[in-house]
């Protein structure tokens, strides 16, 4: 038993341990100063009120420490089970992956901090999402975690920002993670000697572009 008592004394934090030693103290301290006032005729030692006063003080804190304590382990225990995964499929309906933030998609299974802001990073170079697909191509999301997600979140392509081609500079366009050097300087010439680009069909009809480049930018060009 005093082992037991002993290692829960030392996992306390070092306040507590010390309050403790203090209120053992003036319990003793207490009790010693009642067995001698027995002992003595009938007057009240000067300060004795003053000092049962404190220690039922520090008893309260200590009382109010420990309440506090258990409520932030309630706290936590609530939180770790918020994020298992089997309510997570419960709780979360259909989220629009291009609006929503890290926060909601964190209910998503599969979806803790570290993927919720990469996607929102991933959704913002692209101007963001045209297919569920693109989640694909999130660094380091397992491809499991789409297949989970896939009927808990849509797209809203209205919300995509578009590139206007005929009047994007060649910084802007290189931002995109579609497009490398080689595709913008191609498209940058073009426009240059031809003027306004139309559609792709006419990007693809001059070959400007390879069309697996064409067809994942295709959602983000705007024309006049």
């Amino acid at each position: 038993m005093s082992k037991r008592l002993n290692r829960e004394f030392y996992l306390l934090p070092r306040g507590e341990q010390r309050a403790l030693i203090l209120l053992s103290l003036l319990l003793i301290l207490s009790l010693v100063l009642r067995i001698t006032v027995g002992l003595l005729p009938d007057r009240e030692p000067e300060g004795m009120e003053e000092f049962e006063r404190e220690a039922r003080l520090i008893i309260a804190s200590l009382a109010q420490a420990d309440s506090l304590r258990q409520s932030a382990a309630k706290s936590t225990s609530h939180a770790s089970g918020y994020y298992n995964s089997s309510n997570l499929e419960k709780q979360a309906g259909p989220i629009n992956i291009n609006l929503a933030d890290s926060v909601q998609l964190l209910p998503l299974p599969g979806i803790g901090p570290v993927f919720a802001g990469r996607i929102i990073k991933y959704r913002n170079l692209l101007g963001g999402f045209v297919s569920v697909d693109q989640l694909g191509e999130v660094y380091g999301m397992p491809a499991e975690t789409i297949q989970r997600i896939r009927n808990l979140v849509y797209v809203d392509s209205t919300l995509i920002r578009k590139i206007p081609i005929d009047s994007a500079s060649f910084r802007d366009l290189l931002k995109h993670p579609y497009l490398e050097y080689e595709d913008v300087k191609a498209l940058v010439q073009y426009r240059d000697f031809k003027g306004d680009i139309s559609s792709i069909n006419e990007l693809r009809t001059n070959q400007i572009l390879p069309d697996s480049t064409l067809n994942k930018i295709d959602g983000y060009f705007e024309y006049r």
